[in-house]
């Protein structure tokens, strides 16, 4: 089952032996890489990275699914045996500053929250390992926390997960170097104007005889 009919199936795990996981420390997101060289993520529906809305996080009680080391990253073997899309019902809800104060209504009341509760339904990804007993899960809940009090949490909802394979783009070739010669290049001579006459010249004649002068006359 495909939550909102995106990602693949999570029965296409099924077989593959998990070797890490990794956990996304500025996203919602859990990459799993396993022996036969492919990933998949589990991510949250309708998430943006550009424009995030409400905060999202992914959570999991699993020690597996749930990297608790410095780097968020767990190297296992683990045989994936079962891997499905389960639908989870929680209690969700919202704070809400009080009306509005009027004639009929007096100033303490005015300045009492109201909070409104309700189920929320929601699909969350659950695994089964060869080597392990129980079930790993995670699901995907939305929260916000008071302006003033950063620890006091004034809305909580939840969100669907899904899983999908991660296409690693291949690296661009390698350009081929450039054709280096050893042969020196060198310019053409100039061609002669159209004014320019050809004369020939014979060579000067170094340490030869001088030409003998005419008979003196006496």
């Amino acid at each position: 089952m495909r939550p909102h009919g995106i990602g693949v199936d999570p029965g296409s795990l099924v077989g593959k032996q998990l070797t890490s996981v990794r956990r996304s420390r500025a996203h919602p997101c859990i990459t799993l890489q396993f022996s036969d060289g492919t990933s998949y993520q589990i991510l949250v529906v309708g998430y943006d990275p550009h424009y995030r809305g409400i905060p999202k996080v992914l959570e999991s009680d699993s020690p597996i699914l749930n990297p608790r080391g410095s780097n968020g990253t767990a190297d296992v073997r683990l045989t994936v045996s079962h891997a499905t899309s389960i639908t989870l019902s929680d209690k969700a809800f919202q704070i809400r500053s009080g009306p509005k104060s009027d004639a009929s209504t007096s100033i303490q009341a005015a300045s009492l929250p109201r909070e409104d509760r309700w189920t929320q339904r929601h699909a969350a990804f659950a695994l089964k390992f060869e080597e392990e007993q129980g079930w790993h899960c995670v699901s995907a809940v939305m929260v916000e926390y008071d302006d003033r009090d950063k620890e006091r949490c004034v809305f909580r909802n939840y969100a669907d997960v899904y899983v999908d394979k991660l296409h690693i783009a291949a690296p661009p070739p390698a350009s081929a170097p450039a054709r280096v010669t050893s042969h020196q290049q060198f310019p053409a001579p100039a061609s002669p104007g159209p004014g320019h006459q050809k004369v020939d010249q014979k060579p000067k004649r170094r340490g030869g005889k001088k030409k003998a002068g005419g008979k003196p006359r006496w």
